[in-house]
């Protein structure tokens, strides 16, 4: 008798918030099926009933992890027009860094995405695209113009991005408080 299409949906979103969480952690390279099975309390045989390949987990990853993301629960939790602020604020906060949370994928994968395949690379734009689509359409009108949401877009990215990378705690305060402070005049 097979499994309920309940219990198959389950198992796959398992599978999946695990890979998240350790292509984030580690990235692609460093993380292989096994772990990621591991992780998620399942048997590696269970992958195959689900994914193809690693190279489609980490697509379907892209995708997952963006409706996790800091700004999918800030929108999830918003009553009409975000603020700025708020989006920046959260985006741009030490938990985000630390991955205390589920991180963004834009952030999170944006090391290891451009050696991945044009599909993962299409999965990647279309959640940037979407950012900047929310940055456009659902903020409380202080963004006017594309250019304003792409600059706030990679200024949030690029931020995060750059703190996980640094080792000293003094440094990436002070680059948080600085992109804090200056992606209002972005929006000018």
């Amino acid at each position: 008798m097979p499994w309920p299409e309940s219990r198959k949906q389950e198992t796959k979103q398992k599978i999946l918030k695990s890979a998240v969480k350790l292509f984030a952690q580690k990235g692609f390279n460093r993380v292989s099926l096994g772990d990621v099975m591991k992780d998620a309390k399942l048997t590696h045989g269970a992958f195959y009933a689900h994914f193809d390949s690693k190279q489609e987990l980490y697509k379907e990853a892209v995708s997952a992890a963006a409706e996790h993301s800091p700004l999918a629960e800030i929108l999830r939790k918003s009553e009409g027009a975000l603020s700025v602020d708020k989006i920046v604020s959260t985006y741009l906060c030490h938990e985000h860094v630390d991955q205390k949370f589920s991180p963004c994928p834009l952030a999170a994968f944006a090391t290891d995405t451009p050696n991945q395949n044009g599909e993962t690379k299409d999965a990647y734009t279309r959640v940037f695209q979407g950012m900047i689509d929310i940055l456009e359409s659902k903020t409380d009108g202080s963004i006017t113009d594309r250019k304003s949401a792409l600059s706030l877009a990679a200024l949030l990215i690029g931020g995060v991005v750059v703190s996980r990378a640094l080792n000293d705690q003094e440094t990436i305060d002070e680059l948080l408080a600085a992109c804090i402070s200056k992606a209002p005049q972005l929006l000018k």
